[in-house]
């Protein structure tokens, strides 16, 4: 059975004879027939009762007549769901993140998108960085954004496309800082750390290493915002994103402490998606938007 034998039997069933299906086809009338031939010969059933020059559909043919329709109608629609993919007007995306990525890079991309395409469906899921790579592998999601962990390898499987580069900085609330100086004894403070699964810590790690800071106490986090938030309330000393505590530090909840010989250390950030799959019309305006607002706010 395919589209063409389906056709034909419901244009005979409208028309009310095979002459007239033919004609409304523009086929020959013997190729109508062998149409609905294969089909009954296929299936071991009739699909028409014959009286003369008048036909009338058996039960079996108006059980297949109702199947046909459907399937055709469906068949028809599929040129114009195309249309609408293309055009933005119809489709879905759903973006895993980490909580870095959802609370600092998407908002603004994600927002522009809703007002300019509604049609489009959105979900944003944020889950651990480090369970992203399989969960885009295994389709559980059509992209990614996060940070990229300093010593992870690249799989084959994944498109990765760099978004840009965010500065990471040392900060601590105000309070901390004696007689307005800018520097701290860091061997007599706490410093929040991040824990093994949250994406700046080979990075920060690294770098603590090599410049052998020491610190008093420490607190273990597994969020970038957390580790902020304690860092505000004076918890102690943190080495962070700079564009996820911009907004604390122009409200002066937050302040630089700058890093020894004064070096920079910085961070990749980036979006992922399946190389074997790609992503959808929507997905790659989603996509755009995202490098545009990171090309205006990253490094």
């Amino acid at each position: 059975m395919n589209l063409h034998q389906l056709l034909v039997f419901r244009t005979i069933a409208e028309e009310g004879s095979f002459r007239g299906a033919a004609d409304k086809l523009f086929l020959s009338q013997p190729s109508v027939s062998q149409q609905i031939a294969a089909l009954e010969r296929e299936y071991a059933v009739r699909l028409f009762d014959r009286k003369g020059r008048t036909i009338a559909l058996t039960p079996e043919g108006r059980a297949l007549h109702i199947l046909a329709d459907d399937l055709l109608r469906a068949a028809d629609e599929i040129p114009v769901r195309f249309r609408a993919l293309k055009t933005l007007q119809a489709g879905r995306i759903s973006i895993l993140s980490s909580s870095f990525g959802a609370n600092v890079l998407l908002p603004h991309p994600v927002v522009t998108f809703a007002r300019d395409f509604p049609s489009i469906a959105l979900s944003i899921t944020t889950i651990a960085a480090d369970r992203i790579t399989a969960a885009i592998k295994e389709g559980g999601a059509e992209l990614a954004v996060l940070g990229r962990p300093f010593l992870d390898s690249r799989d084959r499987d994944i498109t990765y496309r760099t978004l840009g580069r965010d500065r990471l900085v040392m900060v601590a609330s105000p309070l901390l800082l004696r007689n307005g100086e800018s520097e701290l004894a860091t061997e007599e403070e706490t410093f929040i750390r991040f824990a093994r699964n949250c994406q700046p810590v080979d990075h920060v790690d690294e770098f603590i290493l090599r410049h052998r800071i020491r610190f008093g106490a420490s607190i273990e986090v597994n969020e970038i915002e957390t580790a902020n938030r304690l860092a505000a309330e004076g918890a102690g000393i943190t080495i962070t994103s700079l564009l996820s505590v911009r907004g604390r530090l122009d409200a002066g909840d937050l302040a630089i402490i700058p890093f020894p010989d004064g070096e920079e250390l910085f961070w990749e950030v980036q979006c992922l998606f399946p190389a074997y799959r790609g992503l959808s019309h929507a997905g790659w305006e989603m996509v755009k938007r995202i490098e545009a607002h990171c090309a205006a706010t990253l490094s």
